[in-house]
């Protein structure tokens, strides 16, 4: 069974549309309005998109194509899992070679095509797509299927945030934060999030398609590399008071930045922990925001980073997403 476009539409999560693009389908996470106002190529990137079924079919076949649009990460994954066990990928970067700074060398993109053995019996199958390149599918298909059946997760996560929140630098997108997070809540993620984004007012000014139970927003390290303090003060608040106006009465989660190898060094705006100060203040005028310090999510250690000072690795996207799910049911008892 090859499914279509309109076939996988039910099924795709996090996904605000599935279009087709030279005949090919691409998986789209904002909205018209959204792009509209963000003008960035990692708009085309399927960061938190996954297809999400259960069927008794035997056989998985992938194709397709990625495309390095934004020439910054070039390698990628395409996590297939059954039952919530990752049974492979398909990518360019092997996990053996992930080691050392990674994140930067260059990788083939392309044409891609991968064969997986699903087992007998029902299971949830899970396909999770890249955060790193614009991925696009030629073909779906699925042997043995007598039914595919898409899986409706309760919650809903929308998320907010820079390079961190889409994924740099997993080396599979099964294992960023937001994903682990989400699925430790049985939520389905929408991903907001962009490389290299600050607090800004547009990425919140636009609906975004979803209605959330809960909302995360984590920016503030590109900010402070390069704003005064002045910019940053206003240019948060703003995006407090558009994103409050535009979610009433959702709960709001801001989480100051994380560690990164240089926070020890002053930038015009400050010191790193006065960022973290200054948010706190900020949102304590949003009754609906409250903040989590993201200093200690983690560990400050090269190895729990892919370019060794700011991104985490999978290892490190582990410990943000534990961490960061006790920081919330901790909140929840409240």
């Amino acid at each position: 069974m090859t499914l279509t476009g309109k076939d996988l539409k039910p099924l795709a999560q996090g996904a605000t549309d599935v279009v087709e693009h030279d005949g090919y389908l691409r998986f789209l996470r904002f909205t018209e309005g959204e792009a509209s106002v963000i003008d960035s190529p990692n708009l085309l990137h399927p960061a938190g998109v996954q297809l999400e079924f259960k069927t008794d079919g035997t056989q998985l076949r992938l194709g397709g194509r990625t495309i390095d649009i934004f020439r910054v990460r070039s390698y990628y994954a395409i996590d297939v899992l059954v039952n919530g066990t990752l049974i492979g990928y398909i990518g360019n970067l092997k996990d053996e070679d992930a080691t050392g700074n990674y994140a930067w060398r260059d990788y083939p993109n392309g044409h891609f095509l991968g064969d997986f053995s699903l087992g007998k019996g029902e299971k949830t199958v899970r396909i999770v797509l890249p955060h790193s390149t614009l991925t696009e599918f030629l073909e779906v298909t699925i042997e043995g299927a007598t039914y595919i059946t898409p899986v409706k997760r309760e919650k809903t996560l929308l998320v907010y945030g820079d390079s961190i929140t889409q994924g740099y630098d997993a080396l599979h997108p099964s294992a960023t934060y937001a994903v682990r997070l989400a699925d430790a809540m049985g939520a389905t993620l929408y991903n907001k999030a962009i490389g290299g984004a600050q607090f800004a007012p547009a990425p919140a000014e636009a609906p975004a398609g979803v209605k959330p139970d809960i909302i995360l927003v984590a920016y503030g390290t590109n900010d402070w590399t390069c704003r005064t303090r002045e910019e940053l003060e206003r240019n948060t608040r703003h995006f407090f008071e558009t994103l409050t106006a535009q979610q009433p009465g959702i709960p709001i989660y801001a989480i100051t930045p994380i560690w990164r190898k240089e926070c020890e060094v002053e930038k015009p705006f400050g010191s790193f922990a006065d960022l973290a100060t200054m948010i706190t203040e900020i949102c304590a005028a949003y009754p609906t925001v409250r903040v989590i310090n993201g200093f200690d999510l983690v560990p400050h250690e090269e190895q729990y980073f892919g370019d060794l000072c700011l991104h985490p690795n999978d290892a490190g996207f582990a410990e943000y997403a534990a961490s960061l799910l006790k920081e919330l049911e901790n909140r929840a008892k409240l």
